[in-house]
């Protein structure tokens, strides 16, 4: 079973801040649990969210602002509201409800971005009681909810979920969940728990409130909760990216053997779409992530809010470099993503390509393409393409930094761009993974080491390398030169090498170019408001 989509997993999520995984996945979390706790009516009056001090959260939640995140979805805003980033000094002066941060040693600690969280309620009857969820980010936005009181599930917002407990449930099972999927709405899944009389079912949405009303009086129902999906839900649980050479074959199959259109009949699929509404959400995709940048350029000094760095994407674009160095592509492909990544540390709504810390390669290369002689639908192949690429390394490996360092971040998404770049300027599906694959030999044991837990020094520049590497790569192929090396192997490798890394170099700003004399000083300058 797979539910990689790439919409969804590789060219999402849109968010707001630094990091996916401390970001996009808390919030889409910390609303689901919300969702589920609050279904009949309840009240949130108190949500505490714990860390362990030896995971990846605990060093990095303010700087990276995972805090604000879990407050906002507890919250139930939406990622648009104006007053998103005030949220969190709220609810921690109490107005809504109270919140707080814990770091403290956890049950289950098998995961560096492991999390527990605990929601007191009130119910519509007065009394009050307290829900428990476990669960973990596992990177670029995808996460999961492991329990709920003890009770163990497996939640990840790839669909909507109605949960239905007693004895009725189970018995009546089938009948139950034709009931919730009335109306039209989908029908993805059902699975009966003896243990604890409950059964899940997944759907395409939230059934409608008469529905679900409907269920939960039948006789020997004893309590019922649903939470919507969190991204675009998935309807097609195949296996559909885990090998490029599976891939390929699927272009082989489209008119023209295009790469582009496979994808775009693979997501189809993924999501139980028609071809053209696939099309129309890569279209949007691609589109948000140029206004992005276009919002980066505009930015205004005094809106800045980075700890290290000021507004320079601008200021790349505009320079007058010496003749021969680089090129007009190039320097626009590099102010693109550097513009991407200042909106992303400014905590604007950004699209995480495949993480936000990689955020600005993928949308700086589309912008260079813009510029210069791509239309939009040459750029929204070109996108599709990337997704792919992303795809196939997310079904052999991880986006987490947190367990393998920047190289499944910025090597992931330069070796996405660089297949994206193949394809826009006419390259076949093999040499689109070719170029993919020298990025990917070329940053294996890439370490991620964000000074101060920020994602601003080395990750701007780590995306303007990115971007430089992904232009590069696709020449070489395009002129001739063989990769060697498969890309499935590639992505294994780099998997395994992230692993061996020692921990101080995956995202805990311990090591690398965290632990220079410079960033200590700069951190602490910082930190005393200098």
């Amino acid at each position: 079973m797979q539910e990689i989509s790439l919409l969804n997993s590789v060219i999402g999520p849109v968010m707001r801040g630094p990091s996916s995984s401390h970001c996009a996945a808390p919030y889409m979390m910390a609303k689901l649990v919300r969702e589920l706790s609050c279904s009949n009516g309840e009240i949130l009056q108190r949500a505490v969210v714990r860390f362990d001090p030896r995971g990846s959260f605990a060093p990095c939640y303010k700087a990276q602002s995972s805090d604000e995140n879990f407050a906002a979805g507890l919250f139930g805003a939406k990622l648009t509201d104006a007053d998103y980033r005030d949220i969190l000094g709220r609810v921690e002066r109490g107005e809504g409800f109270h919140f707080a941060i814990e770091v403290t040693e956890l049950d289950n600690n098998n995961h560096p971005n492991r999390v527990d969280l605990e929601l007191t309620l009130q119910t519509q009857e007065g009394g009050q009681h307290t829900d428990l969820y476990t669960g973990a980010s596992v990177g670029g936005g995808m996460y999961y909810i492991d329990s709920r009181n003890g009770e163990a599930l497996f939640l990840t917002g790839k669909t909507a979920s109605v949960f239905v407990w007693g004895e009725a449930a189970v018995t009546d099972a089938d009948t139950i969940a034709e009931m919730l999927a009335g109306g039209g709405n989908m029908l993805l899944g059902v699975a009966v728990d003896q243990k604890h009389t409950r059964i899940e079912v997944s759907l395409q949405s939230v059934p409608a409130l008469d529905i679900l009303g409907q269920v939960a009086k039948r006789d020997g129902v004893t309590d019922l909760r649903f939470a919507d999906a969190s991204q675009y839900p998935v309807c097609a649980m195949d296996d559909l990216f885990s090998t490029s050479d599976a891939v390929i074959a699927i272009a082989d199959q489209q008119e023209g053997g295009s790469i582009a259109d496979a994808a775009l009949a693979l997501e189809a699929k993924r999501l139980g779409l028609s071809r053209q509404a696939t099309r129309d959400l890569f279209r949007e995709r691609c589109e948000l992530m140029l206004r992005v940048v276009a919002e980066g350029f505009d930015a205004k000094p005094e809106d800045n809010v980075m700890r290290f760095l000021t507004l320079r994407a601008r200021t790349v674009r505009d320079a007058n470099l010496p003749d021969g160095l680089g090129g007009p592509v190039l320097q626009d492909a590099i102010a693109g993503a550097l513009s991407a990544m200042e909106r992303d540390s400014n905590r604007g709504l950004v699209c995480a390509a495949p993480t936000a810390g990689s955020a600005g390669v993928v949308p700086g290369t589309l912008y260079g393409l813009i510029r210069h002689g791509i239309d939009i639908e040459g750029a929204t192949d070109a996108l599709q393409v990337m997704a792919l690429i992303g795809a196939v390394f997310a079904a052999r490996g991880t986006f987490a930094a947190e367990c393998g360092g920047c190289s499944v971040e910025t090597g992931a998404s330069a070796a996405m761009a660089a297949a994206g770049v193949t394809q826009a300027y006419g390259g076949t599906a093999q040499q689109c993974f070719d170029a993919a694959s020298m990025c990917l030999m070329n940053t294996l044991g890439l370490v991620c080491d964000p000074v101060g837990g920020d994602v601003e020094i080395p990750c701007h520049a780590r995306n303007v390398a990115g971007v430089s590497h992904a232009f590069s790569s696709a020449m070489a192929v395009l002129a001739g030169f063989d990769a060697v090396l498969g890309y499935d192997e590639l992505v294994d490798q780099t998997v395994k090498i992230g692993a061996m890394m020692h921990p101080d170099l995956r995202c805990t700003a311990r090591g690398g170019c965290a632990a220079t004399k410079t960033a200590l000083r700069m951190v602490e300058a910082a930190s005393l408001g200098k």
